[in-house]
Order: structure tokens, then C-alpha cells, then sequence
């Protein structure tokens, strides 16, 4: 019985191995990958696919529908000259990387001009939950792009395991970030663009850093031809993460008040919460609850004393102090009633 799972461990991570020794039958030679990958980046079709994949991006943010926006990172071919780039970099190949470079370039270019024309055409100006969604990376972003470099470059060098770049696009999600960018340049919201653009570098950095390691790992090229150009990445990606902290820290903060809330409500019987807003600053939190409640009880509920209740209650749960603000929506509930006629005298 032991022995039997002893085997099935060593085979399933058998990856490892791999990873440490290379096993020769397996890897792509590293002149073979170099043709391959320029063939790939200097591909006629890039433009015709990006433009295509931008578009249904584009249409499916504004109409927010997530199968859309999934179906065009499938399609969306701007992994092949970030991993070019990465591979370029490790190997020291500055034909590849030139060439990678104003591919991905033209690119992000490409890709923000088709969504701006594409939102100005159709005349669209209120973003929905799909495109907002995108203008706020945390450290989670991160972590996506750090395991999605790591898939696309094990899948360049091992062809038994490249089926894993359609899922690596459509995990690590290149152009509906780029998307966005042109339609907040179209609605003339700047701070929409910067978010998602900050997205995109976040993707950006971890793909290309962690598929370079990849590849020197898999004894491609040297650590000390790429060691610049990892010190490089290193520090972009420090300077990234910023944003990225600060925005993981508001998310969980923002997270651990809707856990409160949700306790305090099941606790004192309160009523229908329509929104919350949490704002991090420094190490203070400042909440603004909206609430629907019928306004014969609209008194009740803003009395001073339950707003310093709730107030106590949510910075024991979270841990930081809080500022709260309660906006109540008073509504009128009317009942109707209509008797069904008594059937025992023939309606009468």
C-alpha cells in the first residue's frame, strides 16, 4: 500500500526533476527555440489575431459579459513576444530581443488605438463591473503573472506540455487590461487607465521575470548573461508592487469589514445594506455603509448610541481603529390585500 503511493508521489512530481537535470529527449534545443520563437514573433498573422481579440475584448468589457472577454484572451497572441523577450533576455540574443521588443511595443499600441476607436464608435461612457474590475491590481495580480510566466516558459521548452498556453492567456489576461486603457482614454477617465495600465505592467514584469528564471533553470543561456536584465525586472517589479500592497491591503480590509458587518447584523437585527465603501488610510479605516430601512424606523436605527455600537464593534472585529458613516435610505412599505370570495355561499 505504502510503496504503491511512494510511486505515485515520485511520478506526479516527477516535474522537479526535470526542472533541476533537463532531461535532453524532452527539451527544445537552445538554437531550435531561438528559430522558433522568431518565426513566431515576426508571424504575419500578430496584427490580424490582436485586432481581433481586441475587439471582441473591447465589446465584451462594454457589454460586460465575461465569456466574451475569455473567448478574446484565447485568440490574443501577445504572450508570444513577452516570452520571446524573456528568453531573448537569458540567452542574450539581441536580434530576439529587439525584435520582441517592438512587437510587444506595437502591440500595446495596437491594442489601446483598436479599443479607443472601438468605444468612441459605439459611444459608450459608463463603465461596468468588467471594466472596473481591472483598475485595481493587488498582490494577488502578481501572483497570477508570477505562476502564468512560470507555465509559459516551461511550456516553450517542454512541446509535451504546450497545451498549456491557451489556459496561461487566458489566466494571466494581456489585452483586456490594455483594452480598458484605450476606453477610460475614450471616457476621458485618466484614473481608469492608469489602474488598468498598472495592471498590465504587474502581468507584464512577473511573466517576464519568472519565465527568464525558468529558462535558466532549464540551462538556457546563463545567469550571468540575464543577470542585468534581472536586476532590471527585480527593481521594476518593486516599484510595481507599491500600488499593488496598497490596494491588497485595502481589499482585505474592505473584506474583513463586510465579515463585521455581516456579524453585526445577524446579532442586532438590523436592516437591508445596499453598499459599503471602505477607504485605507494609514492605519485607520473610514466605512460608509448605505442602508435601506422603512422610515417609521429610520430614528431608531441613527440613534448616536447604536452608531457608536456598531462603531465598537466593527474595530474589535477587524483590529483598526474605525470611522463610521451610516447613510440611511428611508422607503414606505405599504401592504394590499385582497380576500378570495367565500366559495360556501356561491360567492355571495
Amino acid at each position: 500500500m505504502f510503496s504503491k503511493i511512494r510511486f505515485f508521489l515520485q511520478k506526479e512530481w516527477k516535474l522537479l526533476s526535470l526542472l533541476r537535470t533537463g532531461s535532453q529527449e524532452e527539451k527544445v534545443s537552445e538554437h531550435k527555440l531561438s528559430k522558433n520563437l522568431i518565426r513566431e514573433v515576426l508571424a504575419h498573422n500578430f496584427s490580424i489575431l490582436l485586432i481581433l481579440a481586441t475587439a471582441i475584448a473591447t465589446f465584451g468589457l462594454i457589454s460586460n459579459s465575461t465569456a466574451t472577454i475569455i473567448g478574446a484572451m484565447i485568440i490574443a497572441p501577445l504572450m508570444i513576444p513577452i516570452i520571446s523577450f524573456a528568453y531573448a533576455l537569458v540567452i542574450l540574443n539581441f536580434r530576439l530581443l529587439s525584435y520582441s521588443f517592438a512587437r510587444l511595443i506595437y502591440g500595446i499600441i495596437l491594442t489601446i488605438l483598436i479599443a479607443f476607436i472601438t468605444t468612441e464608435i459605439i459611444g459608450f461612457r459608463i463603465p461596468g463591473s468588467e471594466i472596473l474590475g481591472r483598475v485595481e491590481p493587488t498582490l494577488l495580480d502578481l501572483g497570477v503573472a508570477v505562476a502564468a510566466g512560470v507555465a509559459g516558459g516551461f511550456a516553450k521548452v517542454r512541446p509535451s506540455v504546450s497545451d498549456a498556453i491557451p489556459g496561461v492567456a487566458i489566466a494571466v489576461a494581456l489585452v483586456p487590461p490594455l483594452c480598458v486603457v484605450g476606453i477610460g482614454l475614450a471616457v476621458s477617465d485618466f484614473n481608469l487607465s492608469a489602474g488598468a495600465f498598472i495592471l498590465f505592467l504587474t502581468n507584464l514584469v512577473g511573466i517576464i521575470l519568472t519565465a527568464a528564471l525558468v529558462f535558466i533553470l532549464e540551462s538556457y543561456g546563463s545567469l550571468k548573461k540575464a543577470i542585468w536584465g534581472l536586476f532590471l525586472l527585480i527593481g521594476s517589479l518593486f516599484l510595481i508592487t507599491l500600488p499593488l500592497n496598497f490596494n491588497f491591503r485595502e481589499m482585505i480590509a474592505k473584506n474583513h469589514i463586510r465579515h463585521a458587518l455581516s456579524l453585526y447584523i445577524h446579532e442586532s437585527d438590523q436592516h437591508l445594506l445596499e453598499s459599503i465603501e471602505v477607504e485605507l488610510q494609514g492605519k485607520e479605516l473610514f466605512v460608509t455603509v448605505e442602508v435601506i430601512a422603512p422610515s417609521g424606523e429610520v430614528d431608531r436605527i441613527n440613534a448616536r448610541e447604536n452608531l457608536k455600537k456598531a462603531q465598537a464593534f466593527l474595530s474589535k472585529q477587524v483590529g483598526k481603529p474605525v470611522h463610521l458613516k451610516v447613510i440611511i435610505f428611508p422607503i414606505e412599505i405599504e401592504e394590499y390585500e385582497v380576500y378570495a370570495p367565500d366559495i360556501t355561499h356561491g360567492g355571495n
